[in-house]
């Protein structure tokens, strides 16, 4: 009967009340505490519940399933999971010592607990659950012991750089007069314009911030941490077919640092994301935003919100933009979007230069987009192209971290760059960003 609801909460995995109808069917299905089989099931049904937002329907599984075995960890760990995700930081802990009260040395457990009380502040219990890790008897004790590297290293990084002095931050640069509404914005862009001068508009996220290179101090400091993130980001972007953490390519990352120094307007993580990642305890996501926030611009540099390209099609300023050019420039992967441009908006010319798509969203790109390598192969091609005078050229730029480097080299060219991002993807209806699944040109 287990094996059935199994196969009922798979078929109902994208509709939430029918989801939700077949928890409560496993709910008032009785079975013995001795049966592990069905335990597990209903650890899997609540994890789908959790992920469909279910969050009573899996807590109540959860708890069935951990009333069965006083000592089960599945049960006990995917709940913590849960209670992590929604920003209750002290049930998970408390539902993590559950396990460790019958598996002290648990290394996944003890990782987890240590990540949310560094967190919370209680540095020394944190660092006694990394302690209690037995390494002799891990299966992969050299992938352990980055990990405790890793969390160690945030757990210094949170008490330096605590959750509010991160919003504090943030919040300071929406309240500047330099921060700039979607209007503002455009007017700024349509003045580049109109006297051809070289302007960027650069938008950074956590990929941005993993390569920020503040000081040799601060490198050395959180080296373990920092490594992590750039690997993290990286493998979406080139899947592990780039070392993002050896040169020649950091040394060209860092450069990032100077690209959100120069940029006319740089589009930053807003308060309610940095709130977002102190929510989950995202490792990458915390310090990344953070160190964003810990670049040091020009007193009067202009900044936006890192979401200004949602706001620019939203508000069809982008469109209106766009409509008084002749001719544009374009960086994407994706080949249809040049003819696309031409037909809406009746162009002349599309100067087109395509970079191979991010590879860790190669399932939800077409084959032709994710051809080829961006890095070390079509990067060097496209700055070279991009290094003639351009007089005022609108350009499109879609093309990740290393799309920031093309707005920079527009902007000494003489051209005009917007860091629109996934906005290109939503034009071809490729889903790599929730809500941007499917955008109207226009």
């Amino acid at each position: 009967m287990t094996l059935q609801f199994w196969h009922d909460a798979e078929a109902a995995r994208h509709d939430k009340a029918a989801l939700a109808e077949v928890a409560r069917r496993v709910l008032f299905h009785s079975f013995t505490s001795t049966n592990e089989v069905r335990a597990a099931r209903c650890v899997e049904i609540g994890i789908l519940a959790r992920d469909s937002g279910l969050h009573a329907e899996a807590v109540a599984l959860f708890d069935r399933a951990a009333a069965a075995d006083p000592a089960d960890i599945p049960s006990r760990y995917e709940k913590a999971i849960l209670l992590l995700h929604e920003g209750s930081h002290v049930e998970c802990v408390q539902t993590l010592r559950q396990i460790l009260a019958h598996h002290p040395h648990e290394d996944r457990t003890n990782i987890l607990a240590a990540r949310v009380l560094y967190a919370l502040g209680a540095h020394h219990q944190a660092s006694a659950c990394l302690d209690a890790i037995r390494l002799d008897s891990v299966h992969d004790r050299q992938a352990w012991e980055r990990q405790i590297r890793i969390v160690h290293d945030f757990g210094r990084y949170v008490a330096r750089f605590p959750k509010y002095d991160a919003i504090a931050m943030a919040e300071r640069h929406e309240r500047s007069p330099n921060h700039l509404s979607v209007g503002a914005l455009t007017e700024r862009i349509t003045a580049a314009l109109d006297s051809r001068s070289g302007f960027s508009l650069v938008r950074a996220g956590d990929g941005e911030g993993a390569f920020a290179f503040l000081s040799n101090t601060d490198e050395a400091e959180f080296a373990h941490l920092y490594q992590h993130n750039r690997h993290d980001r990286a493998r979406v972007w080139f899947a592990d077919t780039v070392d993002a953490t050896a040169h020649p390519f950091l040394g060209e990352a860092f450069r990032i640092t100077d690209v959100v120094r120069d940029a006319d307007v740089v589009g930053m993580p807003y308060p309610g994301w940095i709130r977002h990642e102190h929510t989950i305890l995202s490792v990458t996501g915390i310090s990344s935003l953070t160190n964003l926030l810990r670049i040091e611009r020009r007193p009067n540099a202009a900044t936006c919100t890192q979401l200004i390209h949602v706001e620019l099609h939203n508000s069809k300023l982008l469109y209106q933009i766009m409509r008084t050019q002749t001719r544009v420039g374009l960086i994407s992967c994706h080949p249809e979007l040049p003819e696309r441009l031409r037909s809406v908006f009746g162009y002349e010319h599309v100067d087109y230069h395509h970079v191979p798509g991010e590879k860790g969203h190669s399932h939800l790109l077409s084959e032709e987009a994710v051809a080829g390598s961006h890095w070390p192969e079509r990067y060097p091609q496209i700055i070279e192209a991009l290094s003639m005078p351009m007089d005022g050229v609108l350009y499109i730029v879609a093309a990740g971290i290393l799309g920031k480097f093309y707005c920079d080299r527009i902007k000494k060219s003489g051209g005009v760059a917007l860091d629109i991002g996934s906005i290109a993807d939503g034009w071809v209806g490729s889903r790599t960003r929730p809500g941007l699944e499917q955008l109207v040109i226009g």
